[in-house]
């Protein structure tokens, strides 16, 4: 039996050794492979070391003298439970995702960590992080259990394996639809009215005349300027990413490519090989050739298209409530007389629908073998429960407070998370804004961290041509992206979601999905551009199919229906 055990040991080992080989990490490899001592390290003092793979971002706007790992939430956290944080490293974006991948393969992950659910499941795979089910049972607080079970538990099941919960999840909480953010001091210049009936949602036709009238008028005085500019990929796996996508006008349509959605039958089929997508293809090659859909589309980059936004280029931006929180106020920054209207696209039956989103973000993972697992799930409770949602929060944690209040970027929490109830976000804007309007004390609104937003819209409101254009960003992403847009078209009674019965990863979506991907890509870049005619959109689907379409299609029903 201890031979077995030491044959599947010596394996395991060369599977990483070959993965890191693969990555130029062999020395790591080599590493990993030797007898680990998983005595947790400790301060001279005593205080227990917990090392972190840590979620950057290029500015964090902490205060000065403050690092990732001595900030407002690392002290409160030393100090509530005794420890110590320290960075097993630092990263932003896809390095993040080079640094996760780099500690899988060599075996040597940090104490604690986020990672992808496929990022987890490799990790389980190859016996790397605790069995976190007991600790979530008998640890998580009221308040975080309660915030899962808003979303029907679903972020547990995806963090489960065989029975077994492997990591603590994230919630996904973007609701939708994909807004279009337009430029408003450009829509007065012209005189276009947009929304008249005033519910919130713009047609398929204003959309097109507005970006006409950027294009051909040039309200923005550019050298260069285009009505439209979409993402080459024109698609995104979730709401939250859908800047600079088609995902709004393809809801409008009833098209949802890269979304399992379920068929006429009850069958699983993906929106990709839709009729509907094939509708929104054609669409926009009428736009493109039409000259309101950017000239360069295909060859444009994500970076590219924010700076066409910052310098005044192109004026419509769709994407999520919070862009501007994060891309429009450097515009705001540049043009202080820049201003943005946010606006949800309805369909011909003058209705709003959206694919639901991925309900679960990413994972908090512990490393196995490591002393005190339950300190992830105490951090947790303390992070996302006890300093937002209890009522003495804002003195017992002025620190913390004040980074609300100023907001400091998530990142400088120990995990880059969120973990908020379905409805948390409708609902804080709501009480904010019956607040401000003088029909509801501050007391008594549902969530205390409101009232953190509260001043912020107050502080923005007492001179908002002086303001900074961070408070700017909170009142345009809450009040004129989710309470004008989002909460209304629900009050209107116009808005609908479809819902996605998978989110998950399959066996051959693993090993033929990138380039299912890139196929998709390519095809949909090309008959956007007329490159390729949209009667080729049949062969297409075949094509799709056969090069592991239909054996991901036969997966991904099994897994629902297994689920039923």
């Amino acid at each position: 039996m201890i031979l077995e055990k030491e044959k599947f040991k010596m394996a395991n080992c060369k599977k990483k050794l070959v993965s890191a080989l693969m990555l130029g990490t062999a020395v790591l490899a080599f590493t990993a492979c030797g007898n680990k001592d998983d005595a947790a390290s400790t301060t001279k003092d005593g205080k227990l070391i917990i090392t972190l793979g840590r979620q950057t971002t290029a500015d964090p706007k902490l205060p000065k003298g403050d690092t990732y790992e001595s900030n407002a939430y690392t002290r409160a956290v030393d100090k509530k439970f005794n420890v110590k944080i320290k960075d097993k490293f630092e990263a932003n974006g896809d390095d993040y995702t080079r640094q996760v991948s780099l500690a899988i393969a060599s075996g040597d992950i940090p104490d604690m960590m986020v990672v992808s659910r496929d990022e987890m499941k490799e990790l389980y795979e190859n016996d790397l992080i605790e069995n976190m089910t007991d600790i979530y049972k008998k640890k998580a607080s009221k308040g975080i259990k309660e915030a899962y079970e808003s979303y029907n538990n679903r972020p547990l099941e995806d963090g489960t394996f065989d029975d077994k919960l492997m990591g603590l999840p994230a919630t996904a909480g973007d609701l939708g639809p994909s807004l279009f953010w337009i430029r408003d001091d450009w829509a007065q210049k012209l005189g276009l009215k947009l929304d008249a009936d005033g519910n919130g949602a713009i047609t398929i036709n204003e959309l097109h005349d507005t970006a006409k009238a950027f294009s051909e008028q040039n309200p923005g005085g550019t050298a260069k300027n285009t009505g439209l500019a979409l993402a080459p990929t024109l698609i995104s796996a979730n709401y939250g990413g859908s800047a600079y996508t088609s995902m709004g006008i393809g809801d409008a349509l009833g098209a949802h490519p890269g979304f399992w959605l379920t068929g006429d039958d009850g069958k699983v089929v993906n929106g990709t090989v839709s009729s509907q997508t094939k509708e929104l293809l054609a669409l926009l090659n009428g736009w493109y050739k039409e000259g309101i859909l950017d000239k360069q589309f295909g060859t444009r980059t994500w970076d590219d298209i924010s700076a066409m936004v910052v310098n005044g280029e192109t004026g419509i931006i769709p994407g999520p409530w919070h862009i501007p929180d994060w891309q429009l106020f450097q515009t705001k920054e540049k043009n202080k007389e820049a201003s943005f209207k946010a606006y949800a696209l309805e369909n011909a039956a003058g209705k709003v629908t959206t694919i639901q989103n991925n309900p679960t973000g990413n994972f908090v993972v512990v490393r196995k073998g490591f002393k005190k697992p339950e300190l992830a799930m105490k951090i947790i409770n303390f992070i996302y429960d006890e300093t937002r949602n209890d009522a003495t929060a804002a003195t017992d944690y002025p620190e913390i407070a004040d980074y609300r209040a100023t907001a400091v970027d998530g990142t400088s929490r120990p995990f880059n998370i969120e973990i908020n109830p379905s409805t948390e976000l409708l609902e804080t804007v709501s009480d904010a804004q019956a607040v401000l309007n003088g029909k509801k004390s501050a007391d008594t609104v549902k969530y205390p961290d409101t009232r953190t937003l509260i001043t912020t819209l107050e502080t923005y409101l007492k001179t908002p041509a002086t303001a900074s254009s961070t408070d700017w960003a909170t009142y345009t992403s809450r009040i004129i992206g989710v309470n004008d847009v989002m909460v209304k078209v629900r009050n209107e009674g116009i808005f609908s979601e479809t819902e996605s019965p998978y989110f998950g990863t399959t066996k051959t979506l693993e090993e033929k999905g990138a380039d299912l991907d890139k196929l998709r890509e390519e095809t949909f870049m090309k008959m956007v551009t007329g490159a390729k005619p949209i009667s080729d959109f049949d062969s297409f689907v075949k094509q799709w199919y056969k090069q592991g379409g239909t054996a991901v299609t036969k997966e991904v029903q099994k897994e629902v229906d297994a689920k039923k």
